[in-house]
């Protein structure tokens, strides 16, 4: 079954709905069907509710659209029109509908069971009707809707697979994503302590050598720390090895930096996500590294949560480079109430943002406004090393 139904299709679902209710109903009333008012009423609302009914009870908005069209056959039956039982245009565009809507919403197999139970009341009609109709045009016309029902209901099938592909393909980047980013930190641990580790190793060693007086003692302690610390670092490395984005890959790789957005965006519009990049993207000796990786890390999170709140919706990625900050100014529109309200709630993603914004001295706000949601980040091109400041534009 699909996860979702958007928003704007359900509405447009809910429209066609009613719209074809009261045709229905309007058209069993006049010539040539000429149907009670009460009764063709009750024919078309019922047959038009099984639509907005099938996207969260299917199987009863199956049985009421069989019913529905059924009675709405029985009640022409004696009329020996053309058409009889299921090519009437207003009953057979509402089951045709109810059919697709079943084939979206719980698969091929239901909506093939419906229509195999429809074709059968079909066929029966057609024998007891043949008092008053001819059977072999009834029984024509009932194979005319079966192909016109199967031809559709293939169409449909074929969107529900490319909608799950899509959905599919979506939670695999985002479950990559996640390894992905265990794997990022490792690095960078990597790289902070490795760095670091490395000094304290050579400050060891060559302490006896820097420092006068230095006594045996003193000196074995020395060889101790510096042995720890070579050993902290090759078993560092050898944990490190473990953590690999692909078979046979080390983790031992370089952090990705502003020159990495490119392919970030492509990846993400690999996805079916509308990614539009509105300037010209720095180079990378515009910004210093630890900038450009805080930046990276943040349109990387912030076209994820995009991604996971409005699937459908175009992101907007503006980046503009002044000659102190790098701007970074990501934008979607909110997909309905729902997304909204987990875009407010402060999750990690955006706890995650803000960290890595100000570890770098700059500053992050991200919140809804006016039917989007925005994350505005502020960050010094060049210098790591400065308080964290208050920034921002006016949203246009």
């Amino acid at each position: 079954m699909l996860k979702t139904w958007p928003g704007r299709g359900r509405l447009a679902l809910y429209v066609a709905a009613t719209v074809l209710g009261i045709v229905e109903a309007a058209v069993l009333t006049t010539d040539p069907y000429e149907v009670a008012g009460g009764v063709a009423l009750l024919i078309g609302v019922t047959h038009a509710a099984s639509i907005p009914l099938a996207l969260r009870r299917p199987v009863e908005a199956a049985g009421l659209s069989l019913v529905a069209v059924t009675v709405a056959a029985l009640a022409v039956a004696r009329l020996g029109e053309e058409g009889w039982p299921w090519m009437i245009p207003p009953p057979t565009l509402t089951q045709l509908l109810v059919l697709v809507v079943l084939t979206l919403v719980a698969g091929w197999r239901l909506a093939a069971t419906t229509l195999g139970i429809q074709v059968a009341i079909g066929v029966v009609l057609a024998v007891v009707g043949m008092a008053w109709n001819d059977l072999v045009p009834s029984l024509i016309e009932v194979a005319n809707y079966a192909s016109l029902a199967l031809l559709l209901g293939a169409l449909a099938t074929v969107a529900r697979r490319l909608s799950e592909s899509r959905s599919a393909l979506r939670e695999e980047h985002e479950r990559r994503s996640v390894v992905e980013e265990k794997a990022r930190i490792a690095r960078e641990l990597h790289d902070v302590i490795a760095h670091n580790m490395s000094l304290i190793t050579v400050q060891a060693r060559s302490a006896p050598h820097r420092v006068d007086d230095v006594s045996p003692a003193a000196e074995a302690e020395f060889a101790e720390i510096a042995d720890l610390a070579a050993s902290a670092l090759r078993q560092m490395r050898g944990v490190l090895d473990v953590l690999r984005t692909e078979e046979g890959q080390s983790g031992r790789v370089p952090v990705p930096g502003i020159d990495g957005l490119s392919e970030l965006f492509e990846s993400a519009r690999g996805t079916g996500q509308r990614v539009e990049v509105r300037g010209a993207l720095p180079e990378l000796t515009d910004v210093a590294p630890e900038v450009g990786t805080a930046a990276y890390r943040i349109v990387q999170e912030a076209l994820s949560n995009a991604r996971r709140h409005a699937p459908r919706e175009p992101v907007g990625v503006d980046l503009t480079l002044g000659e102190e900050d790098l701007g970074i100014r990501v934008v979607n529109p909110l997909e309905g109430a729902a997304p909204a309200t987990e875009a407010t709630g402060g999750g990690h993603g955006l706890i995650g943002m803000r960290e890595r914004a100000s570890a770098v001295g700059g500053s992050l706000t991200a919140g809804a406004a006016d039917g989007e949601f925005v994350v505005e980040a502020w960050l010094p091109a060049q210098t790591a090393v400065r308080t964290p400041t208050k920034r921002g534009r006016k949203t246009p």
